[in-house]
């Protein structure tokens, strides 16, 4: 019998290495690519096992799955994680954290009026993972605004930075800055992973309003293109508003502003009519321009100007003779007096008045009437004719005296709507007051003043002379500061209105309540 068993042993081995090897072919080997991966908060977490993996072949990509489900990509913590291939777990560590600065918008300056300033003025917006807190931490004023430069304010940059660290315990949500200068003024955000931003700027705090100066006095406006047979008889009201709207007045440099440190104010204006005078060789506007400068602070300043503008390049005498809004006037030199014969939009008055030496009832000559009735509006020129009129039907009532009641209505009426349009409550007519105003109205016309002889009420009070019809009175009234302030008191809910006519003029009277 043969002795095999060195073959066998042979075939045994190499039968064993042959497996050995196919075993290594067959299997192939997973290695981690790292065993912490480092996570950013806010960044977002790869699913892909490749980037796990430590030159992963085909197979292992196949056939391996990636287990995140532990992670709060959200919170900054360390979570496990694990690759899972062929039965067996490999696990690894991600760590979320948070190692980037605040980011914010922020302003490069400030230009503020006095008063407090807040971290809202000063960043507009932050954005960070994390929970943030913030405050200005410093606030030191550096020059005197009067040797500071506005030019050199808008070219600034504010200042970001992560140099310096503050404690949150010296976080201010405001500072108040009450005096004129610049400050430099510095604000951190931080985050609660303690990373933090700081922005530094200058604020410049200026409580200087602007001056205003009337830079125009009269202005000629070219009126040719308006054509006289366009023009027709009905159109005769319109003609002044069609004038009037020729001047650009948002272009026109009607005043000019001078402002110590801005030099970019803004200056709007109001204007209304004051009188139109077509008498002329070129028709004459007078307006009222209202005049507002405002810097960039919001500092503001308001003026009143006249101003006067002459229309030329119109045939005014064409449109004098078809619209006929003129005054005419003709000698009677046979009876040494004038006869003023007022045609307004064809609407006729007669009356008569004393020559140019004498005064007539209205207390002035012919003259000074001319030119008080070239100033008056159509409107005002139309109530003084109706007065007029009123006086030669009630000649002896004149001479007596008589309150106006509807005159007195019709200022009531003005009077809310005034308030309405300033947003406060209607006032209620108070019969109990009416007498105590109507007394007033006559007491003035004697003692033009706040004295009452018969007693006196828990009233404000209101009082004018001379003016000829509801519109002109309150017109005065509301041009009054001190008048004005009576008539849009929020506090007052009563009033009562008295008008009277002494025969030459009218007094008014309006007494106000709680």
């Amino acid at each position: 019998m043969k002795d095999t068993s060195y073959k066998n042993k042979q075939f045994v081995l190499l039968g064993m290495t042959f497996l050995s090897v196919a075993g290594i072919a067959g299997c192939s080997k997973v290695e981690l690519a790292q065993s912490t991966v480092t996570l950013e908060l806010g960044d977002e977490l790869s699913e892909n096992v490749a980037d796990y993996l430590q030159n992963p072949d085909e197979k292992i990509l196949k056939g391996a799955s990636l287990d995140l489900s532990a992670i709060d990509e959200t919170k900054v913590g360390s979570y496990n994680a694990a690759i899972a291939y062929d039965g067996k777990n490999y696990p690894f560590t991600v760590e979320v954290k948070d190692t980037t600065s605040p980011q914010c918008e922020a302003k490069d300056y400030i230009y503020m009026q006095p008063g407090t300033l807040t971290m809202d003025d000063l960043i507009t917006e932050i954005k960070d993972a994390s929970e943030t807190s913030s405050g200005i931490v410093s606030c030191e004023q550096k020059d005197d605004l009067v040797v500071c430069d506005y030019d050199d304010m808008l070219q600034e940059k504010a200042a970001v930075d992560n140099a310096e660290p503050h404690d949150g315990a010296d976080y201010q949500e405001s500072v108040q800055l009450d005096d004129e200068g610049c400050y430099e003024v510095t604000a951190q955000v931080k985050d609660s992973e303690g990373n933090f931003t700081d922005i530094t700027l200058n604020v410049y705090v200026d409580g200087t309003a602007p001056e205003l100066a009337q830079n125009v006095i009269d202005l000629d406006v070219d009126a040719s293109g308006i054509s006289i047979d366009d023009i027709n008889t009905d159109d005769a009201e319109k003609i002044a508003d069609m004038l009037h709207e020729l001047p650009d007045f948002t272009d026109a440099e009607w005043a000019v502003a001078s402002d110590a440190f801005c030099q970019d104010n803004k200056i709007s204006y109001e204007f209304e009519q004051k009188s139109f005078n077509q008498q002329k060789e070129n028709p004459i506007e007078v307006l009222n321009v209202h005049c507002t400068v405002e810097d960039q602070a919001g500092n503001a300043n308001e003026v009143d100007y006249e101003v006067t503008v002459t229309y030329t390049g119109l045939d005014a005498s064409a449109l004098m003779e078809k619209t006929g809004l003129i005054l005419q006037t003709s000698d009677d030199t046979s009876k040494g007096e004038k006869s003023g014969n007022v045609n307004v939009a064809g609407k006729k008055q007669t009356g008569e008045y004393k020559g140019n030496d004498t005064v007539n009832d209205l207390g002035m000559t012919d003259a000074e009437f001319a030119e008080m009735f070239d100033s008056m509006t159509p409107e005002e020129r139309e109530a003084f004719i109706i007065s007029l009129g009123e006086g030669d039907q009630a000649n002896d009532t004149k001479e007596s005296g008589y309150y106006n009641s509807d005159y007195a209505q019709q200022v009531f009426a003005m009077v809310n709507q005034e308030r309405a349009n300033n947003g406060l409550a209607a006032l209620t007519w108070d019969s109990s007051m009416t007498s105590y105003s109507d007394r007033r109205a006559k007491e003035i016309t004697t003692d033009f003043s706040h004295n009452s002889a018969g007693g006196e009420m828990n009233v404000g009070e209101n009082i004018a002379k001379g003016a000829i019809s509801p519109d002109m009175v309150m017109d005065g009234w509301m041009r009054s500061d001190g008048h004005r302030a009576n008539i849009l008191n929020a506090n007052y809910t009563k009033i009562s209105v008295s008008c009277y006519y002494d025969g030459s003029t009218y007094y008014w009277v309006q007494n106000f309540a709680y």
